[in-house]
């Protein structure tokens, strides 16, 4: 990508909010400047909405290379997790409740234990084919129209009933307001989203509904077990300990965001890229089967769901001569790595063809790494199929990008298709 030449260092400024309403090509040009003249950079506190300006009153280090961000994922012992995740500084309480995200070791590596006992090859298997099912329903139920927002019709359906399916919580009253509560987690900074009560009142009320709802469950499924995630969570051992009730509520925040963020947008960003690059639509719908593996970690690379996660620092540090202090923050940037002309060969191109794809779509490693990548995978895939197979010459129209700085999401993405026998 060609840097524009009136873009400069001086001004670019990602604390801004302003920032993170502009277009992504934009955004996507400062991150190539930074990379190429000062790629770990010192930014000014974060504008933020979650606190007061006098408590937000720290400034953070950016990393922007590839393998800076891998090396600093696989380094916890210096790249702490435990005091929140987001570029922008949260009230305690919203850091505590962000589950295991949020925590380092040895309370870390127990719980992300326990929670992968629940996900055994028996548990797996009964996930993959619920997920393709559920593909299949929801693609064939658009087929008729012709026509729709893509992300109402595809993109929040498909997420919803499959955590309704992890949970059993089909048919419940429920699983409305969980899945709108998930959907509003990580969109503090689009006024479209938060409304008229402030950030703050919208995470009480996200947090306040994914509570009640995991409390119930968790006490519901030990009275009487059934065959789906919450049962395998409470059933879950590790090292002899279970999860605490307090654990499987943070838990249970963790799964249904996740699932939202990955599936909801890369899903949508798939759609827009396969759209915008007829030539690589044309590949896939050659070769569904063949070649949607490599298409699932090329939209994966090139959409980056997950714009950033934050560490601080627990002792002085250097990175490409830079020295930075115990307490910093520090901002992995995965999109940026994602864009890394020392990284990849044309990285500005999307190529459902690419054979070798470590992308930081879920993390550049270490214990942090997603645990449910395998998931998201799988239902993006299963999605894929679907789509070009049943309705091969699907077209995107504009999206309407969510404003945010942790997400790459897209809110509406108006698309048309022939219908089945037209």
């Amino acid at each position: 990508m060609l840097v524009a030449m009136s873009l400069s260092l001086e001004s670019i400024d990602i604390a801004a909010k302003s920032f993170w309403a502009l277009p992504l090509s934009e955004r996507d040009e400062a991150f190539t400047l930074l990379r190429r003249e000062t790629p770990v950079f010192w930014s000014r506190p974060a504008e933020s909405d979650l606190l007061p300006p006098e408590m937000s009153q720290k400034g953070f280090w950016s990393l922007t290379k590839f393998d800076d961000i891998r090396s600093a994922s696989r380094n916890p012992k210096i790249f702490s997790s435990a005091e929140g995740i987001s570029m922008e500084d949260m009230p305690k309480e919203i850091t505590a409740m962000q589950s295991f995200m949020a925590m380092d070791a040895p309370r870390h590596t127990q719980l992300r234990g326990i929670a992968h006992q629940a996900f055994s090859p028996r548990n797996v298997k009964r996930l993959q084919g619920w997920i393709h099912g559920h593909a299949r329903d929801v693609v064939k139920e658009m087929i008729p129209k012709g026509g729709a927002d893509f992300v109402k019709e595809v993109s929040l359906k498909l997420p919803a009933r499959i955590f309704a399916s992890f949970f059993g919580l089909e048919g419940d009253d429920r699983l409305e307001k969980t899945v709108d509560a998930a959907m509003k987690f990580q969109a503090w900074n689009d006024p479209e989203v938060v409304g008229e009560g402030g950030p703050l009142a919208l995470m009480a009320e996200v947090f306040m509904t994914l509570h009640q709802t995991a409390r119930e469950l968790a006490q519901e499924r030990r009275e009487n077990p059934g065959d789906d995630l919450m049962t395998w969570l409470v059933q879950a051992e590790f090292e002899g300990q279970k999860m605490t009730d307090e654990d499987i509520i943070a838990f249970f925040v963790l799964l249904p965001v996740a699932a939202n963020d990955t599936t909801r947008h890369s899903s949508a960003h798939a759609v827009l890229a396969l759209s915008q690059f007829p030539e690589q639509r044309a590949l896939l719908v050659e070769d569904v089967e063949g070649r949607v593996d490599t298409a699932v970690e090329e939209i994966l690379r090139w959409s980056s769901p997950v714009l950033h996660m934050r560490r601080t620092l627990l002792e002085d540090t250097v990175v490409r001569d830079v020295e930075m202090k115990a307490g910093d923050k520090v901002v992995l940037w995965y999109r940026s790595g994602n864009r890394d002309e020392d990284a990849w060969d044309r990285p500005f191109e999307f190529d459902i063809t690419r054979e070798k794809i470590p992308h930081l779509a879920f993390g550049g490693g270490g214990p942090h790494f997603c645990l449910g990548n395998a998931l998201a995978r799988q239902m993006l895939r299963s999605l894929l199929v679907e789509i070009y197979t049943q309705i091969p010459d699907i077209e995107a129209g504009e999206p309407d990008f969510l404003v945010a700085n942790l997400m790459n999401g897209i809110k509406r993405l108006p698309a048309t298709w022939t219908p089945a026998g037209g």
